[in-house]
């Protein structure tokens, strides 16, 4: 859209009073190509393009959207907009500033240079590797996603009028094996994801990725029960970052914060967690699954340290969380598509490494449980308390990793959590996730060391321990 075009609907949606106008338009491509039950099951290509409009006055704000982009369509839409406001002007839509963007995250190599035949082809090698594992493997799924989106976010206020032209480029590779014997069913998944283009798919071993999951389908279908009752838990790097994500993160996002409905509220300063424990969300990340140049309001993205070594120093905020709470936007709002209100949400959040060696954080621990990756939970980030399911699981015998045990449910408080992890390692990693919240789904990525939280409660279907 061009700027003269995006002046005038900024215009007239600021004539009744409004001190923000903030046109969001977005064009975004996915393309996915799946294999499934030895089949090429979908090759999809969809477009999602429209424009939403927000205005705000104060801490009011009011939200619209639409498909058509003729400037007819979207000045109607600003002047229904409008109404719901009663005042005078209070700023005018001076000439809009176009804002550089630094293009951190720009592929290498173009979705398009690949074509949907040398996908399949590239898929069917981590399908045929699923199969080959074992007769008791009954399905394996292959997938292969490419987003390519551009947004353009125009906003004025009494500081001025600005202009912010983004690209996001996605790239994930999925590998699922289902395993099946005497009528039980067992799950392997590997997911990874990088915010690049083509040049992803040589730098994943998927064949390798494929075959893990296969291994890990089948071997569950001969684990016992993983015992129940309060011990301590080990949980893996990389994934094993989700149930921060989940129990402590949205906690510090900004729409729990101003609504005081997180444990986390008016605690800035305080210790919240362990002394080892330095909690970062950085949508800044070269590459990262969840990084942005800008977020979804034309705010440049940051590196935001939320804990430092247990003390609570930031929240994830964005522009109207941020009048309620007095705070400056942190470069964290975002949304699914244009058909969302945009709100703060998380974007590479992780657990920064620590000291100890992971092999060491198995040694001292004499009973226990290790959780490698989790397949999914909740939390109820009006209390805080977390219900999660752990997909690989291994059991802990006098320091050493024993074997593995069917999927238990680990359960919680997040803000308990945290005062209870004793050991941090040094393997660091993020992996690709989607998270779901009030302003849909959005890239997200998961991350933490090898860590130990020193006692939690695990629900199994084994003996007590």
């Amino acid at each position: 859209m061009e700027n003269k075009q995006a002046k005038k609907v900024l215009s007239a949606a600021l004539a009744t009073g409004a001190d923000l106008a903030e046109l969001y338009v977005q064009n975004k491509l996915t393309r996915v190509v799946q294999l499934n039950y030895k089949r090429v099951d979908n090759v999809a290509t969809t477009l999602v393009y429209g424009a939403g409009l927000r205005l705000m006055r104060g801490v009011q704000q009011v939200y619209g959207y639409t498909s058509d982009l003729s400037e007819a369509s979207l000045l109607a839409l600003a002047d229904k907009l409008a109404a719901y406001f009663d005042g005078k002007r209070a700023v005018d839509c001076g000439d809009i500033k176009d804002v550089k963007n630094p293009e951190t995250h720009k592929p290498k190599k173009e979705h398009e240079t690949l074509s949907v035949a040398d996908t399949i082809a590239y898929l069917k090698k981590g399908e045929d590797t699923i199969y080959a594992v074992s007769p008791l493997i009954v399905n394996a799924t292959c997938t292969a996603g490419f987003n390519d989106e551009k947004v353009e976010i125009f906003t004025a206020t009494a500081d001025g009028a600005r202009a912010v032209r983004d690209r996001r480029v996605h790239t994930r590779l999925v590998a699922q094996a289902v395993a099946a014997r005497d009528g039980a069913f067992e799950v392997g998944f590997s997911g990874p994801g990088l915010s690049e283009g083509v040049e992803f798919l040589d730098e994943i071993d998927y064949v390798a990725e494929a075959e893990k999951a296969a291994k890990t389908a089948v071997a569950l279908l001969d684990a016992p029960e993983c015992p129940s009752g309060v011990m301590p838990v080990v949980i893996g790097n990389g994934f094993g970052g989700v149930l921060f994500h989940e129990a402590c993160g949205h906690p510090l996002e900004g729409t729990a914060i101003s609504h005081n409905t997180s444990p986390f509220a008016g605690k800035l300063g305080e210790k919240v967690a362990s002394e080892l424990v330095t909690a970062i969300d950085d949508g800044t990340r070269k590459n990262g699954w969840g990084s942005e140049c800008f977020d979804d309001e034309g705010v440049a993205s940051t590196k935001n340290v939320l804990i430092e070594k247990g003390v609570l120093k930031s929240y994830m905020v964005d522009t109207f969380d941020g009048r309620r709470l007095g705070m400056k936007p942190t470069g964290a709002c975002r949304r699914e598509s244009y058909k969302y209100l945009p709100t703060t949400r998380m974007t590479n959040t992780y657990i920064a490494a620590g000291e100890s060696k992971p092999e060491d954080i198995i040694k001292a621990t004499k009973q226990g449980i290790y959780c490698v990756s989790f397949s999914g939970g909740s939390v109820d980030p009006t209390t805080d308390k977390f219900n999660f399911t752990s997909s690989e699981t291994y059991l802990i015998k006098d320091g050493k990793i024993d074997k593995l045990v069917k999927s238990p449910t680990l359960t919680g408080f997040g803000y308990e959590i945290l005062h209870k992890i004793d050991m941090v390692g040094n393997d660091c990693a993020l992996a690709a996730g989607n998270c779901g919240a009030a302003s849909g789904m959005v890239y997200a990525a998961v991350g933490q060391p090898t860590l130990r939280v020193s006692e939690m409660t695990v629900g199994g279907k084994g003996e007590a321990i």
